[in-house]
């Protein structure tokens, strides 16, 4: 790691942390070919046709409103991205919606919701994309995590074979909306809130913490997840945290990367029970337990 202009702290420190690396992206303004070649790519994984997917939502952790748009530009406002996506990926048919201000745990509430609508009927399947590119010299240090830009998606299917849903638990604390007012508090609340998070997930799958082969985790510091083990009673070990020196966290593909990369490197077996956990701005603590 390099000392950069987007860090405060020393390359010590962030190492100390187990962050190794960040990634940024160069060119801010070419971010929506990220977002086309992950989509594309999970769609040629599922192996589904294009008439397939009914629904495309398109994730952004990032508040899209945080400045004010020039004078006479209100209509730029109306450029929706969802909209672009849907073009670029060829599916005028779906149904194209757009979420946001969930902060990291954005994308597991995504394809929660994603999950409910191909259970209920209609199309077979729906695609989740997500991805954030932070401003241009941006600090890239945010309550002691090095942030990465990025861009992940996931093919949710009815009946799929792998990575079945078991439960979905999710707290929320919307008092602590003001995250730079609040984030002392927010520091506090988070060891709490995330054991009580998982706990619940695990208890609604009607499981126990020792049926669960790994928690794959945000890329945050590798030192919170060791005080999380800690309060859960489960060796570190069985937290996939590989990527957290190599790619850093990033506000909400971390899973989606993490996923692939425990499948390439033979991590997972078939009926492994997987809990994934995140915290996001806003606040929310959320669990999502698959099988694979």
């Amino acid at each position: 790691m390099k000392r950069s202009k987007q860090v405060r702290s020393s390359v010590a420190f962030l190492t100390e942390l187990g962050f190794s690396y960040g990634y940024v992206t160069e060119e801010a303004d070419r971010f929506d070919e990220l977002l086309v070649a992950a989509a594309q790519e999970a769609m040629a994984d599922s192996g589904r046709a294009r008439a397939d997917i009914g629904t495309l939502f398109l994730y952004s952790g990032l508040n899209p409103h945080a400045r004010a748009p020039r004078a006479g530009g209100i209509l730029e406002r109306f450029r929706y991205p969802v909209a672009k996506l849907a073009d670029q990926l060829e599916l005028s048919h779906a149904n194209a919606l757009a979420l946001s201000q969930q902060g990291c745990s954005g994308l597991l509430s995504a394809i929660n919701l994603a999950a409910h609508m191909v259970e209920a009927g209609g199309s077979p399947a729906a695609l989740c994309v997500a991805g954030d590119a932070l401003p241009r010299n941006a600090n890239r240090e945010i309550m002691y995590n090095l942030m990465s830009d990025a861009a992940a998606a996931v093919v949710v299917e009815r009946g799929s074979p792998r990575n079945r849903i078991v439960s979905f638990h999710q707290l929320a604390q919307p008092a602590y909306w003001d995250s730079p007012q609040r984030e002392r508090e927010l520091v506090a609340a988070y060891f709490p809130m995330a054991q009580r998070a998982i706990c619940a997930a695990v208890e609604q799958a009607g499981l126990r913490l020792s049926d669960i082969r790994w928690i794959v985790p945000s890329n945050v510091s590798l030192r919170s997840w060791t005080i999380l083990a800690e309060l859960l009673g489960i060796p570190v070990s069985r937290i996939w945290s590989k990527n957290i020196a190599r790619v850093g966290h990033t506000v909400c593909c971390d899973h989606v990367i993490n996923l692939r990369d425990m499948s390439r490197k033979g991590a997972l077996t078939r009926g492994d029970h997987l809990l994934l956990f995140t915290f996001g701005f806003g606040a929310s603590w959320t669990s999502l337990i698959l099988q694979h």
